[in-house]
C-alpha cells in the first residue's frame, strides 16, 4: 500500500509576496488508536490482546519511572526516549533561576537506525488534496474533511487535521475551538493525548 502525500507551501507570513519553497507532507490513511493497535498485533503475532495490553503498560509504566529519574531510555528496536526541559521565563544568568521554575518541555524519541532503515524505501505516491483550491482551504473544506475523518475512524488529533487539511497548527487551533463551539465536535483527553469527537 503507497503512502500518500501532497505538496504545501511553506507559508512563512513574513515573506507573504516571495514565492515559497515546496515540502512534502503525508496524506494520513487514518488514526489508529490503542484499543484497535493491540487487536491489530494479536491478528498478527497470535498473543492474546489482554497479554498485549499488559505489556504494554508494563513497558509504559517502566518507561514513565527511569525516565523520572533523569535516565534515557532505550525500548527495543523502536528507539530512545529522552527528556527536555524549559525555563519557565527568560533568564541571563543561572542565579536567576532556581528549580520549581524549570519544567518539562517534551519527551524525546530519537528512532534507531535499524528501525528507520527498515521503513526503506516507501512505496510514495503524490495524491492532490480534494480539500484544498491552489494551497487554500475554505472553512466548508475544512469542516468537510474533518467530519468525513471522525465517520470513518471515530476521533482525530490536530495533527492529522493540520495535515489532511493542508492547514497550519493556528488556523487548525481556531477552527477546532469553533466547531467545538458549535457542538459539532467535543475534545477528549489533556495535554498532547487530545483527541476530537464527534458529537
Amino acid at each position: 500500500m503507497s503512502v500518500y502525500y501532497d505538496l504545501y507551501a511553506s507559508g512563512n507570513p513574513q515573506k507573504k509576496d516571495e514565492q515559497q519553497p515546496l515540502h512534502a507532507r503525508v496524506i494520513p490513511s487514518g488514526t489508529l488508536d490503542a484499543k484497535k493497535f493491540i487487536e491489530l498485533v494479536s491478528k498478527s503475532n497470535g498473543f492474546s490482546q489482554a497479554t498485549i495490553e499488559g505489556c504494554l503498560q508494563a513497558i509504559t509504566d517502566e518507561l514513565q519511572h527511569w525516565l523520572k529519574q533523569g535516565w534515557t531510555v532505550e525500548v527495543g528496536e523502536l528507539g530512545h526516549f529522552s527528556l527536555s526541559l524549559k525555563c519557565g521565563r527568560p533568564v541571563m544568568e543561572k542565579k536567576e533561576i532556581r528549580s520549581p521554575s524549570i519544567h518539562l518541555n517534551k519527551i524525546n524519541l530519537r528512532i534507531n537506525k535499524k528501525f528507520r532503515e527498515s521503513m526503506e524505501p516507501l512505496q510514495l505516491e503524490r495524491m492532490e488534496s480534494p480539500y484544498r483550491n491552489d494551497g487554500s482551504l475554505n472553512e466548508d473544506n475544512c469542516r468537510t474533511v474533518l467530519i468525513q475523518h471522525l465517520e470513518e475512524q471515530g476521533c482525530i488529533t490536530r495533527t492529522d487535521f493540520m495535515r489532511l487539511a493542508g492547514i497550519n497548527r493556528d488556523k487548525a487551533i481556531g477552527l477546532l475551538n469553533k466547531y467545538i463551539e458549535e457542538g459539532i465536535i467535543r475534545k477528549y483527553g489533556g495535554g498532547k493525548t487530545v483527541v476530537y469527537l464527534k458529537r
